[in-house]
């Protein structure tokens, strides 16, 4: 008599191998000052430690600490320096007369630095990193029309300008100064700070930026539909202040005013990097490209000889 009951065919078991996520080792959160060019130091200190593998929890940025943080993000720290390099190389004044009688600024700089942010920015790959971002600039007055209000805008700038070199020379000499503060209260202007939501498109990053780097006539008098912004250096060039208190703090400057009058405590627990020596470009010469990939490598340089430290400060509890 036949067996009727048949077979069953026995499937081979396949494991599916799934590649288990290594959890980083270090973490910190990184602020990047200021400072036109300077803020290029701040970049190649980022991207060591993103090679170092040093996970970014928080991240924030002035002016051009702004972009250097973005780029950092964006993972384009290497070709925004080759980049604007050849665009230092191309432009040979940082006052172009010949701009004034063509009705143009005479300043080159905010057209490459547009340039240099758009080349740099990758906000798919910044908004995947999920790292909590703060960008800081200073709302000025209300946009409006009419010969008066272009009268305050100029009275604005000349006031600020004023107030904010007399409280850097005071800080210089350790005074307490609050001329700044003052300028601030009586026209009404505010802190304003930029997070993830703000960053909806390309072209909203770079008005943030520019608003968060608005030193007229350097960089225009940036503004929408309703108000001016000025840097935001003018109140705080190190946002150290909006990371979670729990954190570990990277801050990242190149003069000592910037720091000065901060929370002591809180300076305490950050680890302070500065330049090891003068930086070999200022912050609005855009015609040097030697010294833009002096001060990129002079980063890389400081940065590399504080290495146990900075990873030993950087580990997971």
């Amino acid at each position: 008599m036949k067996n009727s009951s048949k077979k069953k065919k026995l499937k081979p078991l396949i494991k599916k191998i799934v590649p288990v996520k290594k959890k980083a080792e270090y973490e910190v959160s990184l602020a990047i000052a200021g400072g036109g060019c300077k803020a290029l130091y701040g970049m190649a200190i980022g991207y060591k430690l993103r090679k170092w593998g040093v996970q970014l929890k928080e991240i924030s940025g002035v002016s051009a600490g702004a972009a250097m943080a973005l780029g950092i993000l964006s993972e384009t720290e290497d070709e925004s320096i080759e980049y604007f390099t050849e665009l230092t190389k191309r432009n040979n004044s940082n006052f172009q007369v010949m701009s004034l009688f063509q009705g143009k600024s005479p300043f080159p700089h905010e057209n490459i630095y547009r340039r240099l942010i758009r080349h740099g920015m990758n906000l798919e790959k910044v908004r995947k990193s999920k790292v909590k971002i703060y960008i800081g600039t200073v709302q000025a007055i209300p946009k409006k029309s009419g010969i008066n209000h272009y009268w305050d805008i100029a009275k604005l700038v000349t006031e600020t300008t004023r107030a904010y070199l007399l409280d850097e020379n005071d800080k210089e000499r350790g005074i307490p100064c609050n001329r700044v503060s003052k300028i601030m209260e009586r026209w009404n202007m505010q802190s304003i700070i930029y997070t993830n939501k703000d960053l909806k498109s390309p072209e909203i990053v770079e008005s943030i930026i520019l608003n968060s780097s608005s030193i007229p006539p350097v960089v225009s008098f940036q503004n929408n539909s309703k108000v001016y912004f000025l840097d935001g250096g003018l109140t705080n060039n190190l946002l150290l202040e909006k990371f979670s208190k729990k954190s570990k703090k990277i801050g990242i400057y190149y003069e000592d005013t910037t720091i000065f009058g901060k929370d002591r405590a809180l300076l305490e627990s950050t680890f302070l990097i500065k330049p090891s020596r003068k930086l070999p470009i200022s912050s609005f010469d855009y015609t040097d490209p030697v010294a833009v990939k002096e001060c990129y490598e002079m980063g890389k340089e400081d940065v590399e000889k504080l290495k146990p430290e900075i990873l030993k400060f950087c580990r997971k509890d």
